[in-house]
């Protein structure tokens, strides 16, 4: 570890605001974002060519992690822009059940996703884009107090910046798995960062070992598509995206008829023609007996069975041998088969992550009928890495041992796109305000699910990837993906990453729905012999008496659109705007419920833990939770009582030495 004390010149070519190492996920919204606040920034890559790669599955969304996207699209982030414009298909999940659950989950064109994001960010003011390997931590000391000043790169040049933000993926000391082969790699084809892992040992981070895995890819030309189901995509225009949504809405005011324009979205946006892109169809299969019978017969070949890997992977994406052996009395399980853009024939095989042989492989994917004669272009893998786990970083996502360094994404133990946009969104912002010498920004559990991420990070000690889903979330219902620009709209406005035109259109919003909903309080429906004709051809049951205009939508089987066609409603809202009145209605008991628990607790956030706390002094803790809470130092009252291990009667206890601490007179 290198300690360099000289304080860089302010006018030096290599000295930034911000550093960011990687450019996966992470890296681009942690380096978008600091740019985009003012700092001059700058983001290390290995491979200009790999920026923003889509290793695994080219796909975004999904429960939980849909909401994820939404909420960096919130903040000013570019995920959720970059999947509209490069989706091959796009369509809404869990439209059966209530909205705190439904989830948008696009496939993108795999090498367009990473080319889009290599161009927004070499046009990005105030951001530097550079390939090289990091290999060290710049480390100066103010008063003893050890922080980050800059790295160094693996040819000796030094950088310095204020800030220095991590996102290395699964390229610290990374090795790939298959079969009994193994070789050193941060993804197939790309060399491992060795270096940066054993600097970060050497600052005291406790390291830990996680495991991943990708399936194979096989050539589309090769499948009996006749022997699959079909997996369309939606009919109706669906964005993640503001920038996307407000395009759509321009382009039919000024035609009706015109097509969603997922394609290219920019381009509608300038007042071009709006191209419509069919979308790519997926499809469906089963594995077989036969696919079993080849897997359990190869098991002494498996890396996860045979000691070949040792370190654990995501429990919600196990490997198709982890399947076999962990679901025996299942007959078959599905596999998808998804394209990886519009100009190449792979196609990517969900759900048959894999370490197996490569040949045993190929003869696993031929077990099932429709790719009896398939060819595999890329065999899958397995790989190991590095980690930190995130009870050694703060809720800021800056490190507890040494200040001005940020983690995001999976260097902190998540898997997953999302996880790390979300993560590395949050390090840049942050990074980019210790920068500027202002307060640190923390999403509460109740304010957005990149909250709860976060704090599930640095609050739970992991034993595997961590992966977000809508249970983890209490409060879900608050946190609705079709909600989340009015909930972190006005914070992106003040951090500077919205502008002024996006922010007024949000409060324009707001206004509207409320006023409407306000309105339906003092609308009537009356049960004439018209209205009840009306309502039988919409097909909704009416009743004998007058009912107010909200108590009537909240009926079952009454919709919106219902009072638009009867006048209660105007007609020419838009689809968010006429969704959000709906769910403000028919949810409006359940969300104010919640809405008074998130104040009960609340009580116990606002509880700040003084930092200098000797716990090992607190009389009547147990000697467990005293080492749970030394070594996660919880900020808050709220943040010790999830740690793991600590009971409700700990927290009574230290609730009474704060307030003897409190009581305690005031020396001098």
């Amino acid at each position: 570890m290198n300690d360099y004390r000289s304080p860089p010149s302010p006018a030096s070519s290599d000295s930034y605001d911000v550093i960011v190492v990687g450019t996966g996920h992470a890296g681009c919204e942690a380096a978008l974002a600091a740019a985009r606040i003012g700092c001059r920034t700058v983001a290390f890559t290995m491979n200009l060519d790999n920026i923003a790669l889509m290793p695994c599955n080219p796909s975004v969304g999904g429960p939980g992690k849909a909401h994820l996207v939404r909420e960096i699209d919130a903040l000013g982030g570019e995920m959720g822009r970059n999947t509209d414009r490069t989706s091959v298909q796009i369509r809404m999940l869990n439209t059966s059940k209530g909205p705190a659950v439904q989830a948008l989950r696009a496939q993108s064109d795999k090498r367009a996703y990473s080319q889009s994001m290599k161009s927004v960010l070499e046009e990005q003011p105030r951001l530097d884009v550079k390939q090289a390997v990091v290999d060290d931590l710049i480390i100066e000391h103010d008063q003893g107090v050890p922080h980050v000043a800059g790295i160094i790169t693996s040819t000796g040049t030094r950088y310095f910046a204020r800030a220095v933000v991590l996102t290395t993926g699964t390229f610290l000391k990374g090795r790939i798995i298959i079969g009994e082969q193994s070789y050193p790699a941060g993804r197939a084809g790309e060399f491992p960062a060795d270096s940066l892992s054993g600097s970060l040992a050497r600052c005291s981070f406790r390291l830990g070992r996680l495991k991943t895995g990708t399936p194979p890819r096989i050539d589309g030309r090769t499948i009996d598509y006749s022997l699959t189901s079909l997996q369309r995509g939606s009919d109706s225009p669906l964005f993640f995206s503001h920038d996307a949504r407000e395009a759509y809405r321009n382009a039919r005011m000024s035609s009706p008829d015109a097509r969603a324009p997922i394609a290219d979205f920019e381009a509608a946006r300038h007042g071009s023609d709006p191209a419509w892109r069919s979308q790519l169809p997926c499809h469906l299969v089963q594995t077989t007996q036969e696919t079993h019978d080849i897997i359990r017969a190869n098991l002494h070949l498996a890396p996860m069975y045979n000691g070949g890997i040792t370190s654990v992977g995501p429990r919600y994406c196990p490997s198709i041998e982890t399947k076999i052996v962990r679901f025996a009395e299942k007959q078959s399980h599905l596999l998808f088969l998804e394209p990886e853009g519009w100009k190449t024939r792979e196609v990517y095989v969900q759900g048959a992550n894999t370490s197996l042989p490569e040949d045993v492989q190929g003869a696993m994917l031929r077990s099932i009928p429709a790719l009896r004669r398939c060819e595999v272009m890329r065999a899958g893998y397995a790989i190991e890495y590095d980690y930190l786990p995130g009870t050694q970083v703060y809720h800021s996502l800056e490190s507890k041992p040494l200040r001005n360094l940020y983690l995001a994404g999976q260097i902190i133990g998540t898997t997953g796109y999302e996880e790390a946009g979300a993560l590395g969104i949050m390090a840049g912002i942050n990074a980019a305000r210790r920068a500027r010498s202002q307060d640190e920004v923390v999403l509460r559990r109740d304010q957005a699910y990149i909250g709860v991420l976060i704090d599930d990070l640095v609050t739970k000690e992991m034993d595997e990837p961590y992966r977000m889903h809508t249970s983890q979330a209490e409060f879900r219902l608050l946190l609705r993906q079709d909600n989340a620009e009015e909930r972190l709209g006005a914070l992106a406005f003040d951090l500077g990453l919205v502008d002024e035109q996006r922010h007024r259109r949000l409060e324009d919003r707001r206004r509207q729905i409320e006023t409407i909903v306000s309105g339906l309080d003092d609308s009537w429906l009356r049960f004439d012999r018209e209205t009840t004709r009306r309502l039988d051809v919409l097909g909704c049951r009416p009743t004998r008496q007058n009912v107010r205009a909200r108590d009537f939508l909240c009926r079952t089987d009454v919709h919106i659109g219902m009072l638009q066609e009867l006048g209660l409603v105007p007609s020419e809202l838009s689809d968010e705007v006429a969704r959000e009145v709906e769910t403000a209605v028919k949810y409006a008991g359940y969300v104010a419920r919640q809405e008074g628990e998130v104040k009960r607790l609340r009580r116990l956030e606002d509880r700040v833990i003084p930092p200098d706390v000797q716990y090992d002094s607190v009389r009547g803790l147990r000697a467990e939770t005293m080492e749970r809470l030394s070594r996660i130092q919880p900020r808050t009252i709220g943040h010790a009582s999830r740690i793991a291990g600590v009971t409700a009667s700990d927290i009574s206890v230290l609730l009474v030495h704060l307030e003897q601490i409190r009581r305690q007179p005031v020396q001098g």
